[in-house]
């Protein structure tokens, strides 16, 4: 003991025990052992005889006065030891009285000793192993030096988790039993110095992080499942963070195969080419190195990491899911269909595979995996407290939709854990051949809770359904959405999670706040009719649509109604305060409620063996079912719960404008059948056809391009040079003979909307379509941007509507497509929720 400095300890535990003594005064024993430091007391004795739970009492009434906390041991060992806190050391002799006779004590603490060195590298070593166990002796042994040989020493197993003091043979057996408590990492209670920690995670690597966020935490650590779980990260960790071979600072075993992993994915290798790859490499690189050698070990490997789904059965003809009630069943409840693939050329059952397989992601794990990483733990507390005090809206936490949830929910608002999530869905072809009819639907998951330089990456989508095809769900999509819909609900009641940020357990919750799609997949998920007379899905019953007898399509145009009613265009268009009275008034978008109440006396009819409605039965209503997320308890009043997709949008926007300019044949809006319309309807006399020498000629319109105009839009198209990275060729899209655009893609129209229209068209054509189209650009170049001003977006929804009235005045009722009509909706939703980049398809089908 000599040579260790005294220190004092202002939060320790007095361990007061009494050993055999040689002497003819007994003397009692003291050690400090400190939980909050790293010191340990040294002998103290006392001057008299006494008894030992006497003293104890005597300590114990020090304590009370300060409301200072004890506890004491077992009182049934041999000898009796007793624990408790003091607030202060009692550096100096003090006396108590016991009894009538003053007993004087000395205490002195003495500092650990951090010149030796600590095992490491239990960390890393498998559990239940020999080499574990010797690491562990050695852990124990050091520490046992370190802190002066004490009896006890508080046990960092993942049981005990230095909440109480062990004998050091019995820290010993629990750290071979259970492993080390994987949240301590600084090992400050046996006396390491926490600046000089070399155990942080971000020192760990890739893997550590990978399999931390890949694990489930246990909330009760005396499960044997936790035990499994510990092995299994120690020796997946240590397997997964080796080098490559001998030498190699690079690579290591898990990130060679992520990165080979991720070549074959992106290429589109098969299975077969892989496995031939891996066996070269494997023979190119020096001896003993650890390149796993065929897609079977790669898949074994990564199923470590607990990235597994759950396969569902499902009927053929999307009637139902075969859980819960229907788990062993093996046909079909309402068609009879059987639940089994049939032979194609015996038309035999084949029993055990099956006919048609969701494949399920669990959400909830992977919520909250990802509070299992300190960081990220960190960021998805981002949201509450960097909200916009500018007027600006910067991300979803700054609109009104989140607002709402805040008032309307305050107790869910005041938990900035709680996570609030967007769902997207949409078909994609797997196979990456366009002429392949087969329509694959994976449902994705993101986060709002993070940033907005984290909401939308990758790494933050979570894929929560596959629903498989070969034909696209439809309406039945809400058969393959009730696993995900389940566990939203258990959601919103709250679930036991670990925040590894903040080290304590709390009730995760999480909401859906709403729905994105693109116009056909938003009729799908909302059961509402995205065509015919109530194409509109939020003017619901108050859309004006008219028919139009020759184009044989619906046509929504008299967009001033959405003008206000003092607005100069309502004056010039109804020039007596008597016509602007009986103007039509703007149409009042339902809410949630609203919707619930008309969907009480709707039936869900699912299945694609059922009878479909009839033209007359799906222009009574605008309701094709209720839809499965009305069964959440917070979904009916949401402001909004599906948002209408702005790429979309703009793509079927951009190409209405372009082909109708060009005159591009079968595409063009403006065509022979259009002008008997404005025939029938008596609007716009100097379009109307007329016959000139037998043949039916059509005047042109304002917007009509001559030959050589059209010759010129396309090359100013043709010769526009770009920087790398701002689009894609657009040259490649351009035919300069045929005047017409091929072949773009969704961010070649964002970007010819935007930006290159406008350069496109300059000096061509009147001045009064070609101004209303350089302000459909620039309305949307306002929708798009990344910092939104609350009072301008205001403005652009008063714009939206001008920018339809004046095209009205120029383009025929064909134009008007839903798709058209959609633009007066659009700057309302950038109000209520903010900046697109959260809410369009573009990440998603990416």
């Amino acid at each position: 003991m000599a040579g260790k400095h005294l220190k004092s300890d202002r939060n320790a535990t007095l361990k007061i025990s009494r050993p055999s003594t040689a002497g003819k005064k007994p003397a009692h024993f003291f050690h400090l052992a400190t939980t909050r430091r790293r010191y340990i007391c040294n002998v103290v004795t006392v001057s008299h005889e006494i008894n030992v739970p006497c003293f104890t009492e005597s300590l114990r009434e020090i304590a009370k006065p300060q409301s200072l906390p004890y506890f004491a041991a077992n009182h049934s060992q041999s000898p009796p030891n007793h624990c408790f806190h003091l607030k202060e050391s009692p550096l100096q002799s003090q006396a108590i009285n016991i009894n009538g006779l003053e007993v004087s004590f000395k205490l002195s603490i003495l500092q650990f000793n951090h010149g030796l060195s600590f095992p490491r590298e239990i960390v890393f070593t498998r559990l239940y192993t020999e080499e574990y166990e010797k690491r562990a002796r050695d852990f124990v042994k050091t520490v046992e030096r370190n802190a002066g040989f004490p009896d006890k020493i508080l046990c960092p197993c993942n049981q005990c988790q230095n909440l109480s003091h062990q004998l050091v043979d019995e820290v010993h057996v629990h750290l071979v039993l259970y492993g080390m408590d994987r949240n301590y990492t600084t090992w400050f209670h046996h006396g390491e110095d926490p600046v000089k920690s070399q155990n942080d995670n971000a020192d760990l690597g890739a893997a550590y992080e990978l399999f931390m966020a890949s694990e489930m935490y246990t909330t009760n650590t005396n499960d044997s499942g936790d035990k499994n779980s510990e092995e299994d990260f120690r020796s997946v960790l240590a397997d997964a963070e080796c080098q490559l071979y001998e030498g190699c600072s690079k690579y290591s075993k898990l990130s060679s195969i992520v990165e080979l992993y991720n070549l074959k994915t992106k290429h589109g290798w098969s299975d077969t080419s892989f496995n031939d790859l891996l066996e070269l490499i494997e023979d190119m690189l020096p001896e003993n190195n650890v390149l796993l050698t065929s897609m079977y070990l790669v898949k074994k490997f990564l199923r470590k990491f607990n990235l597994n789904y759950t396969q569902i059965h499902a009927c053929v003809n999307d009637c139902c899911l075969f859980t819960k009630e229907n788990a062993d069943a093996q046909l079909c409840p309402k068609c009879q269909t059987p639940r089994w693939k049939e032979n194609e050329h015996t038309k035999e059952i084949i029993t055990g595979q099956a006919a048609k397989v969701l494949r399920y992601f669990p959400i909830i794990p992977r919520l909250q995996r990802m509070f299992r990483i300190e960081k990220t733990a960190k960021n998805l507390r981002w949201h509450s407290s960097n909200k916009s005090t500018d007027g600006k809206m910067r991300h979803p936490v700054d609109s009104e939709a989140w607002n709402a949830v805040d008032e309307r929910w305050p107790e869910f608002s005041l938990e900035p854990n709680n996570l609030r999530l967007g769902l997207a869905a949409d078909g994609i072809n797997p196979y990456k051949n366009m002429s392949s009819t087969y329509s694959c639907w994976p449902v994705m998951l993101v986060v709002y809770n993070l940033p907005p330089s984290l909401c939308m990456k990758d790494e933050f989508t979570f894929l929560s359904l596959l629903i498989p095809g070969p034909k696209q769900p439809g309406n039945d999509i809400d058969i393959y959405l009730q696993p995900l819909i389940d566990e939203l609900q258990e959601l919103w009641r709250g679930v036991y999670t670990y925040d590894a940020s903040e080290k304590k357990f709390f009730n995760m919750r999480a909401m859906l706040l709403w729905t994105i799609n693109d116009f056909p997949a938003y009729g799908n998920l909302a059961g509402c009719a995205t065509k015919g007379r109530y194409a509109c899905p939020l003017c619901g019953e108050n859309t004006d649509a008219h028919w139009l007898k020759h184009s044989r399509k619906m046509s929504y145009c008299n967009h001033i109604r959405f003008l206000p009613k003092n607005h100069p265009y309502r004056k010039k268009k109804f020039t007596s305060s008597r016509l602007r009275n009986k103007a039509p008034p703007c149409p009042t978008i339902p809410k949630g409620t609203d919707v619930a109440e008309q969907l009480l006396s709707v039936v869900n009819n699912f299945g694609k063996g059922r009878k479909k409605r009839s033209r007359d039965e799906e222009e009574d209503s605008m309701w094709k079912k209720k839809s499965v997320f009305f069964s959440l308890p917070y979904w009916e009043v949401l402001v909004v719960r599906h948002n209408l997709d702005v790429m979309h949008v703009e793509k079927n926007v951009c190409e209405s404008i372009i082909n109708t300019l060009l005159d591009c044949k079968g595409k063009s809006k403006d065509h022979y059948q259009s002008r008997l319309d404005l025939q029938d309807m008596g609007i716009m006399p100097q379009l109307h056809p007329y016959e000139e020498d037998n043949i039916t000629r059509l005047p042109p319109a304002t917007y009509t391009l001559s030959k050589s105009e059209k010759k010129l839009f396309c090359k100013r198209l043709f010769d526009l040079k770009l920087p790398y990275g701002y689009s894609s060729k657009i040259s490649n899209c351009v035919d300069v003979e045929k005047h017409k655009l091929i072949g773009l893609k969704s961010h070649d129209c964002h970007v010819l909307m935007q930006q290159l229209l406008a350069v496109a068209i300059r000096g061509m054509m009147e001045e009064g379509p070609r101004v209303a189209i350089l302000r459909l650009s620039k309305l949307f170049y306002g929708l798009c941007q990344h910092v939104v001003d609350k009072e301008e977006i205001v403005q652009l929804e008063l714009e939206a509507a001008e920018i339809l009235c004046k095209l009205e005045d120029y383009f025929p009722p064909s134009f008007f497509d839903p798709m058209i009509h959609l633009v007066v909706h659009l700057p309302r939703e950038v109000r209520l929720c903010g900046p697109v980049q959260f809410r369009w398809m573009y990440h998603f089908e990416r």
